[in-house]
């Protein structure tokens, strides 16, 4: 299979050099040069490494370097390894398209259709094929994705609900909805569960509503609404198994599930009693003029965030203290949880659920 693909592969190797000034070096110099392109695809290969190890490979010399020719090599080399594989024929057809070999991007693009793309937002959203977004071929097989896409998510927006192990209080369980970030997975949160269920409150796990991939979800990036309809959802499976304060649900976000936990409080305070928002982002940034009043709210951020989304934590310090109580926390990392979170988040929960 690998003779399939030797011109487009020789294309590759040798468009490592294109762009490399030789006029100076001496042989033994180039010699090395050209073996440093080649050395981590030809010791993958004697390592016997499988399709997705070739796959990661490309992916870290396309997003480090830049490199989609040398990417380009690495997916080929996962396809031989695997010609069944989705992903490898995917980022085939999609550094293809970024090259501009057309064509040839198409072909690929619809053996991962063959071998089961379903992957529909990533294929709709994708940069890397700005280039043939316009064309029949693509928008027909997008469609055809589209259809299949709908098999492939009955996982999203689903939740999974954590409970304590003793006897609830006489009013019900508090609840905390867990809205995780960007392609990420709500309902595998065990070590987040156990450490809320330990301060007494029914934890809910949930799916972002749109689904990227394998374990990996998101919410929408145009509007709250089915977020919102996926968390009342959750709450009621919850009371249908435990007793549930419904005085006391806390919204508690990370990254865009975050910002999905502002605007649910903004626009359902009736419905929650308070959140935990935690490193905001994501695109829906416009808060509308809200009713929000007297909700315990703690905002929590990194103090070496993007400037973006230090921008977007201290717009909803100012939109949310006009009428609430308003605790900021920030820590020295990124746009991560705070490192001593396990003992910090749930003691913040409990600020929450007790002012």
């Amino acid at each position: 299979m690998l003779k399939k693909y030797f011109p487009l592969l020789l294309l590759c190797f040798t468009s490592f050099f294109v762009y490399a000034n030789t006029d100076k070096l001496t042989h033994d110099q180039i010699s090395d040069q050209r073996w440093s392109a080649f050395s981590d695809v030809a010791e993958l290969y004697l390592k016997n490494a499988n399709a997705n190890e070739f796959i990661s490979m490309g992916d870290h010399e396309k997003d480090k370097w830049g490199n989609y020719p040398g990417a380009l090599s690495y997916y080929f080399m996962a396809l031989n390894k695997n010609k069944k594989s989705i992903m490898a024929a995917y980022q085939v057809g999609a550094a293809l398209a970024y090259l501009e070999i057309n064509d040839e991007a198409i072909k690929y693009l619809n053996i991962a259709y063959q071998n089961g793309l379903w992957q529909y937002y990533l294929m709709k959203e994708d940069d890397e094929l700005s280039l043939i977004r316009k064309t029949n071929a693509y928008q027909t097989l997008l469609e055809k994705v589209k259809v299949r896409y709908q098999s492939h998510v009955t996982d999203a927006g689903k939740a999974k609900i954590f409970a304590p192990s003793d006897h609830p209080p006489k009013a019900g369980w508090p609840v905390v909805v867990w809205l995780s970030g960007y392609g990420t997975e709500g309902t595998d949160s065990q070590s987040l569960a156990d450490a809320f269920t330990e301060v007494h409150a029914i934890f809910i796990g949930i799916n972002g509503t749109e689904k990227l991939n394998d374990h990996s979800f998101r919410w929408s990036n145009n509007d709250t609404t089915s977020t919102n309809d996926a968390v009342i959802a959750a709450l009621k499976q919850a009371e249908t198994q435990y007793p549930v304060n419904k005085n006391k649900v806390v919204l508690m976000g990370f990254s865009q599930g975050a910002l999905h936990t502002a605007h649910l409080l903004a626009d359902h305070p009736n419905l929650y009693s308070g959140a935990l928002i935690i490193s905001a982002g994501g695109w829906q940034k416009n808060m509308q003029k809200s009713t929000v009043n007297k909700k315990n709210i703690i905002i929590s951020y990194g103090k070496q965030e993007a400037e973006s989304n230090r921008s977007l934590d201290q717009n909803l310090i100012h939109y949310f203290s006009l009428h609430n109580n308003v605790e900021v926390h920030t820590h020295n990392g990124a746009h991560f949880f705070d490192n001593s979170w396990e003992q910090a988040y749930p003691n913040y929960l409990i600020k929450i659920i007790n002012d």
